[in-house]
């Protein structure tokens, strides 16, 4: 007699197939959903990051050898401000050391690094607004060693100089008469970011020294703005 053989036919019926792929689906996309959520935000933060240390490097720069302007330690070398308008700023100081006393200076403003401009070179700002023609530059400083503006700054957008004068007044744009009477300067800088974000719009506006309002740009660049007031200690002295 003939054995009988049941087959275990149990299984996956389509439905719970169906079920099981909706169901990988959604995890699998959530997962990617919180991806892709974390990755902007890095890369946002990353942004904002790198802007804000372009502004911070600009101004520690700045602040520490602007405050050197009309350094003149042997009172020969007749070192002062320069050029003082809302774009550019150039002065003379003397910190080379006297051979004879590495703590003095040697008389003269000839040497490299004696003589400071900042600001954005030519090439970048061709009408001297103050605006990077190209949407952003390097903030530049020329230091008279033959190298011409290096950069202190990365995308930065625009960039202006204010004058506090010693009665207390303030001049945008100074007359040579005025230079001597300078004695702190305001600067006030825009950087924006290296790329767009296209989940931002940018309505806001910068007011300046001067009360010049940068913006609104209505685009999808986040920005980063400072103003900072340096006084030149050598100055008037």
């Amino acid at each position: 007699m003939k054995r009988k053989i049941k087959y275990n036919q149990k299984g996956f019926t389509l439905i719970e197939v169906m079920i099981t792929v909706a169901i990988s689906g959604i995890i699998l996309g959530g997962i990617f959903a919180t991806y892709s959520s974390q990755q902007k935000t890095y890369i946002s933060s990353d942004h904002l990051a790198e802007m804000q240390q372009n502004l911070r490097s600009a101004t520690l720069i700045m602040s520490s050898e602007i405050r050197e302007a009309g350094c003149d330690p042997t009172q020969k070398a007749n070192a002062d401000i320069l050029v003082a308008t809302s774009t550019q700023l150039r002065f003379t100081r003397d910190i080379a050391g006297h051979v004879l006393n590495p703590f003095q200076g040697d008389g003269d403003v000839d040497d490299a690094n004696e003589d400071i401009t900042f600001g954005f070179s030519p090439a970048n700002d061709a009408n001297s607004d103050g605006i990077a023609d190209a949407g952003v530059a390097n903030l530049g400083r020329d230091r008279n060693d033959g190298a011409g503006f290096q950069p202190i700054a990365e995308n930065i957008q625009s960039i202006e100089f204010h004058y506090i004068l010693e009665d207390g007044t303030t001049a945008t744009t100074p007359t040579f008469s005025q230079l001597p009477e300078i004695r702190a300067v305001q600067i006030s800088i825009l950087a924006r970011a290296s790329a767009i974000d296209k989940t931002f719009i940018n309505a806001a506006t910068y007011t300046t020294g001067t009360g010049t309002v940068w913006g609104p740009f209505n685009d999808n660049y986040k920005r980063r703005f400072v103003t900072t007031t340096i006084h030149c200690r050598n100055l008037g002295l």
